[in-house]
């Protein structure tokens, strides 16, 4: 009896012993594939992320072009006519493109401050030149932050301080109405 019984105590610590192997290799094989498939979906997020950075980049070289031609002094060129209207679409599609960037909150909130203040450029005065000269600070300003953000880099600091004073100092002039008892 004792032979049988070491025989199957043998037997039983050679299973249990394939058992735990098993388990491991199958453990080792599921956390495997969940680290890939976490990998995979970063890789992803930053692909695409950095096409729409491309893409927003794209609209703001556009726009900048778009700027230096209708900001020279005389006639706008006959296709440039709708020169705000055209500004303002580069505008929305740098912001859109620029929005679709996951994992970028601080990208986001510099950038699309800046393009907002861009289409602020009615401030300016009544002068092409002179709203053409403020929406191409700010296209410039957003073209530094989001090439720096693109090459990895921290996003730097704008000097548009004196753009978003005035801005601010219109809004306070027309205050909207809270509700409330006169």
């Amino acid at each position: 009896m004792t032979t049988v019984e070491a025989e199957t105590l043998v037997g039983l610590i050679g299973f249990g012993g394939a058992v735990v192997g098993a388990g491991g290799a199958l453990l080792g094989g599921w956390l495997q594939q969940r680290h890939q498939a976490k990998t995979a979906r970063h890789e992803r997020l930053e692909a695409r992320g950095y096409a729409a950075g491309e893409q927003a980049l794209a609209e703001l070289y556009q726009l900048r072009q778009h700027l230096v031609e209708c900001g020279v002094a005389g006639n706008v060129p006959q296709e440039r006519q709708p020169w705000r209207f055209i500004a303002v679409t580069h505008l929305d599609e740098a912001e859109l493109a620029v929005m679709l960037m996951p994992s970028a909150p601080l990208v986001h909130a510099r950038v699309v401050e800046v393009l907002i203040l861009a289409k602020r450029f009615e401030l300016a005065g009544q002068h092409r030149q002179r709203q053409v000269q403020w929406m191409k600070h700010c296209v410039v300003a957003a073209i530094d932050m989001l090439s720096a953000h693109m090459r990895g880099e921290p996003i730097p600091e704008i000097g548009l301080e004196r753009y978003r004073t005035r801005a601010r100092e219109h809004d306070s002039r027309f205050e909207p109405y809270d509700g409330g008892d006169d």
